[in-house]
């Protein structure tokens, strides 16, 4: 990806910027945390611009605390301008909890139109890509596992999904939740599927998280977000090694951890 001039891009909508200051990040984007008089904002460039935006606007809509979308452009260069928002991670369960109930909410959102199983098959379809870094065996487990699996969730209602939610992701003032960030993999999917990822977080994360969403875990629950942490992994595998990055031995971990669980 070319380098961005974040100041020329920002400026005309923002204002005069301060300072520029580049934040780590996905391989795969470029993001900016801009210094203005009037305040803070981002600026991130990437593939999944226009989802992130859209996404962002929903889940406010439903007092979801996501980051307001002041300027997006799908022309190349694409690019998204939000507003910062205050706080900081934290692992408070009250705002844990108050997180549970705002993805409650955000998986009321529904696009009957989103072909779920496709998404998840894609990645199994295209395993031959990962013939450098993932295990022969652990492919081939892969292309037996999931597609009988798929087809057990072939018929939910596809909810729109954060995609990767974690405490990381959540930012709080005392105990009270003032932002989830990062929208840049929402999707419309199974809700088991972004609870899958943030129970990767941890046991303690995932208790105080459930009071808030809640979830019984049943025998099924347990296998379902034991293959969805699996795909999860599977997807952010395929996305590194496109972006160019190197982190791949801890999903090659989970991956085979989750086959086997």
């Amino acid at each position: 990806m070319p380098p961005l001039d974040p100041r020329a891009l920002a400026s005309p909508v923002i204002g005069r910027i301060t300072r520029v200051e580049p934040v780590n990040g996905f391989a795969g984007n470029q993001t900016f945390r801009l210094h203005t008089p009037s305040g803070v904002y981002y600026l991130k460039s990437g593939n999944t611009i226009a989802a992130e935006a859209e996404a962002c606007d929903l889940a406010r809509s439903l007092d979801v605390p996501s980051p307001r979308v002041i300027a997006v452009d799908l022309t190349a260069p694409t690019y998204l301008i939000t507003a910062e928002l205050p706080g900081e991670p934290t692992n408070s369960p009250q705002v844990l909890a108050e997180a549970g109930r705002c993805l409650r909410r955000l998986h009321t959102i529904h696009d009957p139109s989103a072909d779920w199983p496709t998404n998840l098959l894609k990645p199994i379809e295209t395993l031959d890509r990962l013939t450098s870094v993932l295990p022969d065996q652990l492919a081939q487990r892969l292309r037996d596992t999931v597609p009988p699996f798929v087809r057990t969730v072939a018929d939910i209602k596809p909810a729109l999904l954060h995609g990767e939610l974690h405490p990381r992701h959540l930012y709080a003032v005392g105990n009270k939740l003032t932002g989830v960030l990062d929208w840049g993999d929402a999707m419309y999917g199974d809700p088991l599927f972004d609870i899958a990822r943030f129970t990767m977080s941890g046991p303690a994360p995932t208790a105080a998280f459930l009071t808030g969403y809640p979830l019984s875990r049943t025998p099924y629950i347990n296998h379902t977000l034991s293959l969805y942490r699996a795909l999860w992994s599977l997807m952010a595998l395929h996305a590194e090694q496109a972006a160019g990055g190197d982190w791949f031995q801890p999903h090659v971990d989970t991956i085979a951890r989750e086959l086997v669980s």
